[in-house]
């Protein structure tokens, strides 16, 4: 499979959290708008042409189902995350995940049990073993 093309703005991450939430039945233009008008004031054209554009940068796949379009995510939010995030990884600290998790501690935005829970993760991925070779 292809990946998307390009990042996510906050609108476009918007319709995708609503297609996703739909599952796999899909939400067509007017139920994206009418979720997002809840919200905030937004004309239908702009959520069509944001649709138009998720669909053919490749995060959006088009049904036609009961005679009306219905937009399906053509990539799992677990998917997306990780490619957002990697994305991210890589135009801020220059690829180093490390890097990230340092900015992190040193901002004190982990919690304990969230530091715990990334201690448990590395064991698990790298055997129980440090990079140093120590358990």
């Amino acid at each position: 499979m292809t990946p998307p093309e390009g990042h996510l703005t906050p609108a476009q991450h918007e319709i995708m959290e609503i297609v996703w939430n739909r599952g796999r039945t899909g939400a067509t233009v007017a139920e994206v708008w009418q979720t997002v008008s809840q919200s905030r004031g937004v004309a239908r054209t702009t959520i069509l042409n944001l649709v138009d554009r998720l669909e053919k940068r490749g995060w959006l796949k088009r049904r036609q189902r009961s005679g009306s379009y219905h937009y399906v995510a053509a990539v799992s939010r677990e998917k997306t995350a990780a490619l957002l995030a990697g994305d991210f990884v890589d135009d801020f600290f220059g690829g180093s995940a490390s890097e990230l998790v340092m900015s992190l501690l040193g901002s004190k935005r982990l919690k304990a049990d969230e530091v715990e829970r990334l201690r448990r993760m590395l064991r698990t991925t790298h055997g129980g073993k440090s990079e140093e070779g120590e358990s």
